[in-house]
């Protein structure tokens, strides 16, 4: 039970020092969740002395040496700073020398309630120190509550003065107002207030008049019942700059719902009754001013899994098990896609005896936070990513450029000695081949450094298509490696592009060489094939093929098929700028094992 109960437990056997106090104390026992709980591995403390494994541990000792020598059990909460945990712990002396604790993780019921305070404490305060006038009467009409600004306003000096005072019976409201007030009617107007004409209304300090502008709201419940009337007095007779006040205040809540979507709900988790926010309502996608008890329970626009840890909550609730909720809600949306929600419920009053489990919800829409945390883990990855092919391929220029650098000095200093002709051709050979490759790794990274700077120029003119694949077979043809053979695809019709003809011929001869390096034998062929208003332009060979996950990061920098082959990783990537560039297509088609396709698109004609 014990091993396996969702609280943690801890055995631990104390020793003394020569005074007979506590000095350290062995683990002997403990179970997974308080493992789970203190974040450790296994058993990675059992067996061991609290002063080899607990830098903090003498501060734990006085509450030991409470429980050992009054041999009662200790009730506290512990804060474990190194973590930033709360804990409640329960601590006993089962026997001599013998301690147990049992704890259980209170870190999110503190953060609730901080953050519940911290809410609390600012509507209070925004409420007492809003430069407006602020009265609250009930359904009847009769005065229940004003803040600080409007006893001031209007020279009180205690609240309790004129609580009670009927607003439908103060004969310094307008007559009109006050017939629509009782019509339930919202209502704006401006007033000269007349302190010499209170006539025992109540007893002010004040005398002289004040320039009002006020504002009286109805405020309603979920079943639209008339709770309260609320308004709201602007003294403009020392400056027009309160009048935006008055004006910003109006709209308080509707802007924090609106502007910065946070919704607010009060409910009975029994009855299911209460009343939220019109912010509230758009946040867990319901029609605003549904009844709540259409809401509450039901959650019909919260996707499958979070519908059901959310009744498993309120369940829960009701049962007494839980008091609070944090979670990241998807809601559906009207037209099926989901956003997210995140939703902090916590029970503020718990009498299900008496029909009442008084619950508040916050929530807030973070969908825009969850993208911009998705975009920012894909902008790391792939930075993370391009930070390591470049690195690689740093590493691999200094091999790349000096393997053809010290052929061409090696072999030209042993031309210098050969006597044979035929010798003397070999070198040769070998000293142009080293040439070609070395000119062609120093192209790539210009035209690299071109793309990246956005100066990748362009040539436009008339391409004979069927041409200019001959001419790239003709001129590569001494290549070829032994074993394989290179060959134009018969057939081929007539085609013209508008393009740069040099820019097709290096992406056609890319393709090319790529198809030397992993063919060994069999055959090489380039084509094109015409179709709705375009040409395909391939080259396919019958090599060892690309296996399926690389195809999908072939034409990216930096990346190369195999690490054995010659080359920068750069030549597909600078092909796909140019197809781009044209406004065509690139990609490839293989299977691995048996040869590869790779083609690019461009549009016909002019």
């Amino acid at each position: 039970m014990f091993k396996h109960m969702p609280v943690g437990y801890v055995r631990m056997k104390l020793f003394y020092d020569e005074e007979g106090h506590v000095k350290d104390y062995y683990f002997m026992d403990s179970n997974t969740m308080a493992r789970i709980l203190y974040n450790t591995r296994g058993n990675s403390w059992i067996g061991k002395y609290a002063s080899k494994v607990d830098p903090n541990f003498v501060e734990r000792l006085p509450d030991l040496e409470r429980v050992i020598r009054s041999e009662v059990v200790r009730d506290i909460n512990y804060h474990l700073e190194e973590k930033n945990k709360y804990f409640h712990v329960v601590m006993y002396s089962p026997c001599k020398d013998e301690v147990v604790l049992m704890f259980s993780d209170m870190t999110d019921t503190f953060s609730a309630h901080e953050a519940l305070d911290r809410s609390e404490r600012l509507l209070r305060n925004i409420y007492q120190n809003i430069p407006v006038g602020i009265e609250l009467y009930d359904k009847d009409g009769y005065l229940v509550d004003l803040n600080d600004k409007d006893l001031e306003m209007f020279g009180l000096v205690r609240k309790e003065d004129v609580l009670g005072i009927n607003m439908f019976e103060n004969h310094l409201i307008p007559e009109e107002m006050r017939e629509r007030m009782k019509r339930r009617e919202d209502v704006s107007f401006s007033m000269v207030y007349d302190f010499s004409k209170l006539n025992g209304l109540y007893v002010s300090e004040k005398t002289g008049r004040l320039n009002l502008l006020t504002k009286v709201t109805t405020l309603y419940d979920a079943q639209n019942n008339l709770i309260n009337y609320l308004l709201i007095s602007l003294d403009r007779t020392e400056a027009t700059e309160a009048y935006n006040q008055i004006q910003e205040f109006k709209d308080f809540f509707t802007l924090v719902g609106d502007y910065a979507q946070v919704g607010y709900a009060h409910f009975n988790a029994l009855t299911r009754n209460g009343y939220g926010l019109d912010s509230w309502y758009k946040n867990v996608g319901e029609e605003i001013g549904t009844p709540l008890p259409q809401i509450i329970g039901v959650h019909s626009h919260f996707h499958p899994e979070d519908r059901a840890l959310m009744l498993a909550f309120l369940s829960d609730v009701i049962a007494g098990k839980r008091t609070h909720l944090r979670n990241d809600m998807r809601i559906r949306r009207a037209d099926g896609h989901y956003t997210w929600t995140r939703v902090n419920v916590l029970v503020r009053d718990y009498r299900p005896q008496e029909g009442m489990i008084e619950m508040i919800c916050i929530n807030y829409d973070i969908t825009e936070l969850k993208e911009t945390e998705a975009k920012l883990i894909k902008a790391k990855d792939k930075a993370e990513e391009s930070d390591r092919l470049k690195s690689a391929f740093l590493a691999n220029m200094s091999h790349e450029i000096r393997t053809p650098l010290n052929a061409i000095v090696g072999f030209s200093n042993l031309l210098a000695y050969a006597q044979e002709e035929s010798e003397r051709a070999q070198y040769i050979g070998i000293v142009e081949e080293n040439n070609e490759l070395l000119l062609q790794l120093i192209s790539d990274i210009l035209d690299l450094s071109k793309i990246e700077a956005g100066t990748f120029e362009f040539v436009y003119d008339r391409v004979d298509v069927c041409q200019l694949c001959e001419d790239v077979v003709t001129s590569l043809r001494v290549k070829v490696p032994a074993g394989v053979d290179l060959c134009i695809a018969p057939n081929l019709p007539e085609c013209w592009v508008y393009s740069d003809k040099n820019r097709l011929r290096q992406v056609i001869s890319n393709f090319v060489n790529n198809a030397f390096k992993f063919t060994s034998s069999g055959k090489i062929t380039v084509g094109y094939m015409l179709r709705d208003g375009e040409v395909e332009i391939s080259v396919t060979d019958t090599g060892v093929g690309i296996e399926e996950e690389k195809q999908k990061q072939i034409f990216d920098r930096f990346v190369k098929l195999n690490s054995f082959a010659h080359g920068t990783g750069l030549g597909l990537s600078i092909c796909k700028s140019i197809v781009e560039q044209v406004g065509g297509r690139i990609g490839v088609n293989s299977e691995l094992g048996k040869g590869s396709r790779f083609w690019f698109t461009h549009l016909l004609g002019r």
